[in-house]
């Protein structure tokens, strides 16, 4: 067995062992239910429960968007946190960026630890909102590797162990071995795994979540919002925009 040979297989080896599945979020529109509320979706009514109102930024009223829900009844989409609906509000505007991402007043992580069909209520969209089409979000596993810009930070050897199999285009190395064992990296939206950065590896926490570009909501020629968790309380989520 050559030398090339030997380190092409334990690239392999090395890589299998950081195997991840994620869960990939396929957006399809769909014919909207007559009560979207225990959904996935984007443009669909968002679980409520008594007493609460459409979040909004408390500096301007202006309502927040309803960027998605995600509702995990069975566990099946890997959070690190216990909850069973997800949604994010952001103060999108017609594709224009948000002022200042980390501001806590121009978005909003909401999560429920359970479905409570007792105190569901249904808040009415607000009318300064523009009216959106329903789309539902489905998942699909697939398998996930680190993202190249991330490989030093997770695993250092295997980053060497591609600069001894290409010391000239490392990278290269790393990506072909990538898209035998998972397919080709791309861009997307998905739960788990790991992130596939934008514009470089930024985490501020553990990944969570990527959400891409849709129909719907454009960030830039072409962004991603990025969400990390640290430690295993939802109140501790964070997010960052990416975009070209």
């Amino acid at each position: 067995m050559s030398p090339e040979t030997l380190l092409s297989e334990q690239l392999r080896t090395q890589l299998q062992s950081l195997l991840l599945t994620k869960q990939q979020l396929q957006i399809a529109p769909a014919e909207r239910p007559a009560a979207s509320q225990l959904f996935s979706h984007i443009g669909g009514d968002p679980y409520f429960e008594t007493g609460e109102t459409w979040p909004t930024n408390p500096d301007t009223a202006q309502p927040l968007e309803l960027i998605f829900q995600l509702v995990n009844p069975d566990g099946a989409m890997p959070w690190p946190f216990e909850a069973q609906v997800v949604q994010f509000y952001q103060n999108y505007h017609w594709g224009e960026l948000p002022f200042d991402d980390g501001d806590p007043h121009n978005f909003r992580v909401k999560t429920y630890p359970r479905i409570r069909p007792e105190h569901l209520i249904q808040v009415p969209r607000p009318v300064a909102l523009p009216p959106i089409e329903f789309s539902h979000i489905r998942t699909q596993a697939a398998p996930s590797l680190p993202d190249v810009d991330e490989l030093e930070d997770i695993s250092p050897a295997l980053k060497a162990l591609c600069e001894q199999l290409r010391p000239k285009n490392w990278r290269k190395a790393y990506q072909q071995a990538v898209t035998e064992l998972a397919g080709e990296p791309d861009l997307g939206s998905w739960v788990g795994g790991y992130a596939k950065w934008l514009q470089g590896a930024y985490p501020t926490g553990t990944f969570w979540l990527q959400f891409d570009s849709t129909e719907d909501f454009a960030w830039g020629d072409s962004g991603l919002l990025y969400f990390c968790v640290d430690g295993h309380d939802p109140a501790t989520i964070s997010f960052q925009l990416q975009s070209c």
